[in-house]
């Protein structure tokens, strides 16, 4: 058996600084149903570790253009109103 990872970017936010009611909400199931990513530290991590998001493609540096910036901001924007929080773009491994 091994562990499989890839690298991506997330925008989003760690889930340590959202304020959800974890007593009252399944957090996976609220993930799914709101059509977001996940990415955990480290192999089945809880989920308060985890950085939640919408995922947006790796491109090299000099590749990067109006497009590519404007889906970032997109995201940014329909994450803060799903959670009130405004979202920052996390570069990580996940690791599955």
């Amino acid at each position: 058996m091994g562990v499989d990872y890839e690298g991506s970017m997330i925008v989003g936010e760690k889930v340590s600084n959202l304020n959800l009611d974890s007593e009252n909400i399944d957090f996976a199931e609220w993930v799914e149903d709101n059509d977001l990513d996940s990415m955990s530290p480290w192999y089945d991590s809880d989920p308060e570790y985890w950085t939640v998001g919408f995922r947006v493609d790796s491109i090299e540096v000099d590749m990067i253009d109006c497009e590519w910036l404007d889906d970032v901001k997109r995201k940014a924007r329909i994450f803060f109103k799903l959670t009130g929080v405004k979202a920052k773009l996390f570069g990580e491994i996940d690791i599955t």
